[in-house]
Formats: C-alpha cells, structure tokens, sequence
C-alpha cells in the first residue's frame, strides 16, 4: 500500500519577523527556540530573516509551543485572504 504524506505549508510575509520579535520578547535564545521546536539554529535563522518563504503547518506548530503563543488567528486571516 502506497501512502502519501501531504505537508500543508503556511506562507505569510512577515511571519519570520514577528517569530523573533515574540522570541527577543521573551527573552529566549534561538538555541533554546530551535532546541524546543525540534530544528536547527540555522533553520530558525532562516525563519526569522525571512529566507524560508513557506513553513510546514507541523513547523510552525512546534515554534508556536516553544514561543507559548498561537498563530492559528494569523494563519486564518492569510487563508481567507488567499480565497478573496
């Protein structure tokens, strides 16, 4: 049997921005951060500087955990602006 996995991936402008502000906020490391998200220092980087232009929903997920915030308002209002 064949399985397909799906990734529903998530692109908003200035997600990575608003990921470290909330991160420098609470004054956490992005060690700490990507330890916690189950990532890489430099895949967080990515992120926050806005290289990745799209983050797997399980990624941002995880970074929602570990920052203690939820981005599910923001994801929203991005897929309703996708369908207008």
């Amino acid at each position: 049997m064949n399985l397909m996995q799906v990734t529903l991936s998530v692109d908003l402008p200035g997600l990575g921005t608003r990921i470290r502000e909330i991160r420098e906020s609470k004054g956490l490391s992005p060690t700490w951060v990507a330890a916690q998200a189950g990532m890489s220092v430099g895949n967080l980087y990515r992120i926050e500087t806005e290289d990745a232009k799209s983050l797997p929903r399980e990624t941002l997920r995880k970074l929602s955990e570990a920052l203690g915030v939820n981005f599910d308002a923001e994801v929203k209002a991005a897929l309703v602006q996708e369908i207008q």
